[in-house]
């Protein structure tokens, strides 16, 4: 059996970039390799886009993992390391 990467739940808000237009989503869980994003509106997304998402200032590029309803799996680019993860959990309060 494959060790999956420890999940880390949040609700951090963001901001994603598709090839289909822009929208708010919210970040349902984050490990150092992807994350769940949920609230996706339909027809914004498919299976292996590539999207940028804004976060605390910081943005990331992802591809599209897997797509069910207005939830998906992300791949990130490249690791987030630590600090990126911890700056991102810390952004769950709104302003």
């Amino acid at each position: 059996m494959l060790n999956r990467a420890l999940r880390l739940p949040t609700r951090a808000f963001v901001q994603v970039r598709s090839p289909r237009g822009a929208f708010d989503a919210t970040l349902g869980n984050l490990s150092a390799a992807g994350a769940r994003l949920v609230g996706i509106p339909e027809r914004t997304i498919i299976v292996g886009d590539w999207i940028g998402i804004h976060c605390v200032g910081q943005n990331y590029s992802a591809e599209v993992r897997w797509h069910f309803d207005d939830t998906c799996g992300l791949m990130f680019e490249e690791p987030l390391s630590e600090y990126q993860i911890m700056t991102i959990l810390g952004s769950r309060v709104a302003l």
